[in-house]
């Protein structure tokens, strides 16, 4: 397959070889379908390479401007929460799974690159959609039949472990208010956490250097020390977080989206944030036994190859052929 459009008018559209003909672009010219990583080839003018510069340019910019706000509201919280009794502000590390404050601050924090990278993507890139998929749209469906077996299997493995190996300041916390917040905030806020991730690390380095460079090993191997050094374990467990960085990336350019990374990052964060409650400590990042690379690494490794198979039979491509697209909205 070309890496380069192929584009005619309805007169010369028998010249495009037919399996290409069955994708048109908004203005209504056959495009050849392309993989997440070079979609921004569809059109010379998203090609350009300064484009990427851009793109990061003002997804950073859009980020930068809305920490602003949420960070004034949350300072004058705090303050306010530390002369006002019953209020609850801030904990001293923001790492107190029984603190809605916490929650919100951590986890706000990071959700508010979603729209940072979409209208990057559009602004800077000039292209509409095409950071969620290769059809230019989020694949609600793909990502909700993909749900029903990947989330038991987290369920099963994470609530597994807890249950196996507690920690040892395992306690079941008292039920408040304060507490039935926290599990909202929890639900609300986990997956569009694990969505801003994705779309930060995955999706937009993807298609930024995937519009300089042909493979996709560059967008799915270049962004992982990043991803990695924005958390604090040991060796293992970076070496843990390594290897979902590097799964992710593969499913990304394989499903030719940013859904199915999604789902397994919320189905682990999710249900790791559920426990949480029953330890202070659960969210502490520092040494990890290095036995549990031998239990994370296949589990991780099996999860890939499950979504690997079951994606490629569903769009009907070869297993190590990715999902291509024009990347407009169909």
């Amino acid at each position: 397959m070309t890496d380069w459009p192929v584009t005619a008018t309805d007169s010369e559209a028998p010249a495009v070889p037919v399996e290409e003909q069955s994708l048109r672009g908004s203005d209504g010219l056959v495009v050849t379908p392309l993989p997440y990583h070079r979609l921004a080839h569809q059109a010379a003018r998203t090609a350009q390479w300064w484009r990427p510069f851009a793109t990061l340019g003002v997804s950073l910019g859009l980020y930068i401007a809305s920490l602003i706000p949420l960070v004034t509201v949350a300072v004058v919280y705090a303050v306010l929460g530390m002369s006002l009794p019953g209020l609850p502000g801030p904990s001293e590390d923001l790492a107190d799974p029984l603190n809605p404050f916490d929650w919100v601050f951590t986890l706000g924090l990071l959700a508010l690159m979603i729209p940072a990278v979409i209208l990057g993507t559009r602004w800077g890139g000039g292209r509409r959609g095409s950071v969620h998929s290769v059809v230019g749209r989020f694949r609600w469906g793909l990502l909700g039949r993909a749900a029903v077996s990947i989330v038991p299997i987290y369920a099963v493995m994470v609530l597994g472990l807890a249950l196996v190996d507690p920690p040892d300041d395992f306690v079941v916390p008292t039920f408040t208010p304060s507490l039935v917040l926290c599990y909202v905030l929890i639900l609300v806020l986990a997956p569009l956490q694990c969505a801003a991730e994705e779309y930060a690390f995955r999706g937009l380095p993807q298609q930024m250097l995937g519009t300089w460079l042909k493979s996709p090993v560059w967008g799915i191997v270049l962004p992982v020390p990043i991803f990695v050094l924005g958390h604090g374990y040991d060796w293992a467990g970076q070496i843990s977080v390594g290897a979902f960085a590097l799964s992710a990336g593969f499913l990304v350019w394989k499903s030719g989206g940013l859904e199915l990374p999604i789902l397994i990052h919320t189905a682990n964060n999710l249900f790791i944030f559920l426990v949480a409650p029953f330890s202070r400590s659960s969210l502490e990042q520092g040494e990890v036994d290095p036995t549990y690379l031998l239990i994370d690494i296949p589990f991780m490794l099996g999860v890939t190859a499950l979504l690997t198979w079951w994606v490629s039979r569903r769009e009907g491509v070869g297993l190590f052929e990715p999902v291509p697209g024009s990347g407009d909205r169909v």
